[in-house]
């Protein structure tokens, strides 16, 4: 059931959200490996379901051991390196792949790997995800969670193996109840709540798609094909602040992120956010940072 008028839960945006699991490896990595970032525009996963391994994660130079029951989810574009061993520093492929049940488990990694689907339908997924989640063992995990990636291992071994659409449709379970289990920023529900709006997902599109237009109000009105008053009272309403608020957030948020990438010259990152003048960007850039730096 969809929550009261003037509010949007984290379980209005998984019925909003269509789901699809796949299973790219099922098997046992062994030997030295190490496996390292993701397609750009996928969630990724990695179950650990077997034997124990190291994991970087983006805020850690230190590996921290995981072992069966463990889980990494990570978003498009996060940096992480699952590896056979704490030494390794850069991905390799495996020297032997296997099945799970062989006689080479003694020793390695049991893994269960894939992905979600998440491109521009499911975007407000996306958002709502910090950049990983990583439980390092069964231990670590939410008891429901635990319990699913239990059955999800019990399901990917032995003989009576389960084909691969069981998995996906218990892996489509087991993200439902990630989200539910982390703290979705409100901003991300706000934004999964207006796209719910004919009119302001159209104009969010927009923006979005051309950052470094000269949008005014006016303008942002004119796309979502209302008046002025009457789309910047909607837009208020739904999203939590105003049209200009929303404009400039969303393109300090695209800075930071093109200059986390590198390789892009402040001139045009000042340029691609809608800034005609790179020494007002970056005040305005400076400004927003949490030391002032």
């Amino acid at each position: 059931m969809a929550s009261p008028r003037g509010s949007y839960s984290v379980d209005d945006l998984l019925a909003d959200t269509v789901i699809k699991a796949h299973v790219t490896f099922r098997g046992l990595a062994c030997t030295r490996w190490g496996i390292a970032g993701g397609p750009a525009s996928r969630i990724g996963f990695h179950a650990i379901l077997s034997g124990e391994c190291w994991v970087r994660t983006p805020d850690s130079d230190i590996a921290t051991r995981a072992s069966a029951g463990g889980l990494l989810l990570y978003r498009p574009t996060t940096e992480y390196l699952l590896a056979h061993s704490p030494d390794i520093s850069e991905p390799q492929s495996p020297v032997t792949l296997a099945p799970l049940s062989s006689e080479h488990s003694a020793g390695n990694v049991g893994l269960l790997c894939g992905y979600f689907d998440a491109g521009s339908a499911n975007a407000a997924l996306v958002n709502a995800l910090p950049k990983y989640v990583f439980w390092p063992s069964a231990a670590a995990c939410p008891a429901p969670i635990a319990a699913l990636l239990k059955v999800i291992d019990i399901c990917s071994h032995g003989a009576s193996a389960s084909p691969a659409f069981v998995l996906e449709r218990l892996l489509e379970s087991l993200i439902i109840m990630v989200v539910r289990t982390v703290a979705v920023p409100r901003e991300a529900l706000a934004i999964a709540r207006a796209n719910r709006h004919p009119q302001l997902q159209r104009l969010l599109t927009a923006v979005h798609r051309e950052p470094g237009r000269r949008w005014t109000v006016r303008s942002m009105a004119s796309v979502a094909g209302l008046s002025r008053s009457t789309f910047a009272e909607l837009f208020h309403r739904e999203v939590g602040e105003s049209p200009a608020r929303y404009l400039q957030n969303y393109r300090l948020a695209l800075a930071a992120r093109l200059r986390r990438q590198g390789g892009i010259s402040t001139d045009k990152i000042a340029r691609q956010c809608g800034y005609r003048s790179t020494a007002a960007f970056r005040r305005r850039f400076r400004r927003s940072m949490p030391d002032g730096a």
